[in-house]
């Protein structure tokens, strides 16, 4: 998962709200959102290759996600190991390990993988673990972003997609069909194309100023990489709403949509 913003603790009937865009090469093989019949019960997309999830929340009403950082000034990880077994590793975990303790753990094994960042959440607590160089935190109330670099760190996609996910809040918050209403105005601002224009304002990575800014819209649409889903979380006091949407294809603006509801404590 490569672009996401989060209100935490912002809207009254959902203590957490994700908006977020997966960017992958499309040859990879993925299993999009489903339930996994596991226990306890998760739902999310799954990563074929090597097992693991980029996004998921659990029936114990755990939810986590991650971004890969991306620092090609760096020479690579000789052995790493998946990084999205991270997020599976804590969805899978019991109601004993919390978010804060989970944390505590990521950070004296995460030597172990290339660069990432970790967000995890256990229905009380919302955590961060991660980026280069290694930083934490518990997170207070509010609005963040994160694409493949630090944690809260400015870049214009995150800024542009954190913006209009703000102002949705304040224009539709007392919608009664709040849900349905929103996740339109999401999934167009996850659609959202635009290149950045200044080369200024875009970051260096290590991959050269044109490719770093192929990759600096929302919605990513190279051949054969790109955004390869758009996913929002609708995570309530009793359960979880996730829908989904799918590309299979980065240069089409067709998909196929999906939508999980998850009772918290399901057995």
């Amino acid at each position: 998962m490569c672009l996401v913003v989060i209100a935490y603790r912002v809207h009254p009937e959902f203590p957490l709200v994700v908006v977020s865009n997966r960017d992958e090469f499309f040859e990879r093989p993925t299993e999009p959102l489903h339930r996994w019949e596991v226990s306890p019960k998760i739902i999310g997309g799954k990563d074929l290759k090597a097992g693991g999830t980029w996004l998921g929340v659990s029936s114990l009403g755990k939810l986590a996600f991650l971004t890969n950082v991306r620092n090609l000034k760096k020479p690579p990880h000789p052995k790493p190991k998946s990084r999205g077994g991270l997020v599976l590793d804590f969805l899978n975990s019991s109601k004993d390990l919390n978010s804060d303790k989970y944390r505590e753990e990521v950070l004296r094994t995460a030597q172990d993988y290339e660069g990432f960042n970790l967000f995890v959440f256990d229905g009380e607590v919302a955590s961060f673990v991660g980026g280069d160089p290694l930083e934490s935190e518990i997170l207070e109330p509010g609005f963040y972003a994160v694409s493949n670099a630090n944690w809260k760190t400015a870049w214009p996609k995150t800024e542009k997609l954190k913006s209009s996910v703000k102002q949705a809040f304040d224009a539709i918050t007392k919608d009664s069909r709040w849900i349905s209403t929103v996740s339109k105005e999401f999934f167009r601002f996850l659609a959202d194309s635009e290149l950045v224009k200044e080369d200024s304002l875009l970051p260096d990575t290590g991959l050269g100023m044109e490719k770093e800014r192929y990759l600096s819209s929302i919605r990513i649409r190279v051949p054969g990489y790109g955004t390869r889903a758009s996913t929002l979380v609708f995570y309530g006091k009793e359960s979880v709403e996730v829908v989904e949407r799918t590309f299979s294809d980065p240069l089409s603006n067709e998909f196929t949509e999906r939508r999980e509801v998850l009772e918290f404590n399901e057995t």
